[in-house]
């Protein structure tokens, strides 16, 4: 051990005791993610004309958020349904399938989660957790534009279906 005379006059040790105490507490203490920045990734996401806008087709594994916005220009309400595509199928499949089966095609497909039930003009956000694979976004809400209880097919019938690739 040695000592040193600090700037405020004070005898001080130094040497490789208090060097090898110090780096065990910093090893003890836990890392801290307060006042970092947050770097999880936010997709805007917005229904419009029956159809899903402004997702990339393909996007990192991981956490993110969507933004899901109501855009039509009537009232309807639509949904963002996300759910895995099955390997050998694409948005046609999909499309097909909710016209023979109806909303009861949505039980077709593994669900990761869901924006439900947002109306003309609104905006809901929800996080998703997601591992590489194929996915896919579907509204499986019926009625029409003005007409929003009407039951019709559903949207994802009418090609409202968006398909993209996580890495």
């Amino acid at each position: 051990m040695r000592l040193r005379v600090s700037s405020g006059g004070r005898l001080v040790r130094t040497g490789g005791a208090i060097l090898a105490a110090a780096s065990l507490l910093v090893l003890a203490v836990p890392a801290c993610s307060s006042g970092g920045s947050d770097t999880t990734p936010t997709y805007s996401v917005a229904a419009q004309k029956f159809r899903f806008n402004g997702m990339p087709t393909s996007i990192p594994s991981g956490n993110m958020t969507i933004n899901f916005s109501n855009r039509e220009n009537l009232p309807i309400t639509h949904e963002m349904i996300l759910l895995a595509l099955p390997k050998g199928q694409d948005k046609d499949a999909v499309v097909a399938d909710a016209k023979a089966k109806g909303p009861d095609s949505e039980d077709d497909y593994v669900s990761f989660g869901e924006i439900g039930e947002v109306s003309t003009g609104s905006t809901k956000a929800q996080v998703f957790d997601l591992p590489a694979g194929s996915y896919f976004f579907a509204c499986f809400e019926q009625g029409n534009l003005g007409d929003p209880g009407a039951k019709d097919k559903v949207h994802a019938a009418r090609g409202m279906v968006f398909t993209f690739t996580v890495a």
